[in-house]
């Protein structure tokens, strides 16, 4: 990163805040070291209102996609429910436990979470391929796996609709009138979608007719809001600008200043929201913090790619995280005042030491 290059996003984002209308809400981040020191004992677990267990569902296919498998583990509260349910969607080269300690975190305080694995995406086609790079960009712009997987996510709650009715471990548990998403990079972008944001046909391949513009609408009635963690810009490989003005749920965005990956820049990702309509839409900009550190499958007994800040990023964004779920699932409005660069700011620590909230 170039030295003071978070300067530069800061200016972005107030720029941003200029050209919409938007609130900006600056967190200044620690202030001496005896806070500091207070927030480096912040654990994750520490107010955790239920205990988690997990259900595995491996065999999963979608009868009216050519039998196409879906694979979803789910991440039960221990307690009566109903629950309102997060469906989260993985990064290229995921799998289901790539946020295995987000959506943990998300069921200790009662909200039921399936974790969607994509198969034409996942860590077992990186590995087939062997070319680490190249495949990362050939599943984004894989015809078949862009226009599938939000359809996964849709797949996935209409799960959740019979095992409410029939699954002998999960019958009555779920909220369905409550339904949230959430997704990481690939992920984001499936997330977003299924939130009413239209794919561009621009760079799939092999070219779906008419080879550019606007995509299918692949929203989904049945969700009320999503959390997309690196969010995308317009450009190559997903979104064209026209792609944004069909979104219809609140929207929470996480970055960073580091959240760089491929033709994915930093800077690229606050346009996001300058292009979001407006309404209840927030992007949370977090200093130092990079791609890698928005996934966190601690828990899982998996391999990650490696960030310098993931611990410490993870600390506000899973809070924000909870907050907007809580603010827009379980309409709690002590929760969306949360939603603020004052009190995100207070989750601030080591690397992470500094976040801009931006609300439009």
């Amino acid at each position: 990163m170039k030295k003071n290059g978070w300067k530069s996003s800061i200016s972005s984002a107030l720029l941003i805040a200029l050209l919409g209308g938007i609130v900006l809400m600056r967190g200044l981040g620690t202030q001496s070291a005896e806070r500091d020191e207070q927030l480096q004992s912040v654990h994750l677990e520490a107010d955790a209102e239920y205990e988690a267990t997990t259900l595995e569902f491996p065999d999963l296919v979608d009868n009216n996609r050519q039998q196409r498998r879906v694979p979803i583990k789910v991440h039960l509260p221990d307690g009566d429910g109903p629950f309102p349910l997060v469906v989260f969607s993985h990064g290229a080269g995921g799998s289901w436990d790539a946020n295995y300690a987000q959506a943990k975190h998300l069921a200790q305080h009662g909200f039921a979470v399936l974790c969607v694995e994509h198969v034409g995406s996942n860590t077992q086609r990186l590995r087939n391929s062997g070319r680490f790079l190249q495949e990362i960009l050939d599943m984004t712009r894989d015809a078949d796996e862009v226009l599938n997987r939000p359809r996964d996510i849709s797949f996935a709650i209409d799960q959740a609709e019979d095992w409410n009715r029939h699954d002998p471990q999960l019958k009555g548990k779920l909220d369905l009138q409550h339904v949230g998403v959430a997704g990481h990079s690939f992920g984001a972008y499936t997330a977003a979608v299924v939130c009413g944001m239209r794919p561009a046909l621009d760079w799939l391949q092999p070219t779906v007719p008419p080879g550019d513009g606007l995509g299918p609408d692949l929203l989904d009635s049945r969700v009320d809001c999503g959390v997309v963690l690196s969010p995308h810009g317009p450009g190559e490989p997903f979104f064209i600008e026209a792609s944004y003005a069909s979104l219809r749920t609140p929207m929470l965005g996480i970055t960073g200043s580091r959240d760089r990956q491929q033709r994915s820049t930093a800077e690229n990702r606050l346009r996001s929201i300058v292009l979001w309509p407006k309404g209840d839409k927030y992007l949370l900009w977090i200093n130092n913090a990079d791609h890698s550190a928005f996934s966190d499958s601690t828990g899982a007994g998996r391999i990650m790619l490696p960030s310098r800040t993931r611990e410490d990023a993870q600390v506000v964004a899973r809070e924000a995280t909870l907050q907007f779920f809580r603010g827009y699932l379980l309409d709690d409005d002590q929760a969306r005042s949360r939603l603020s660069g004052e009190h995100l700011s207070t989750f601030c620590r080591g690397r992470a030491d500094r976040i801009e909230l931006t609300r439009k």
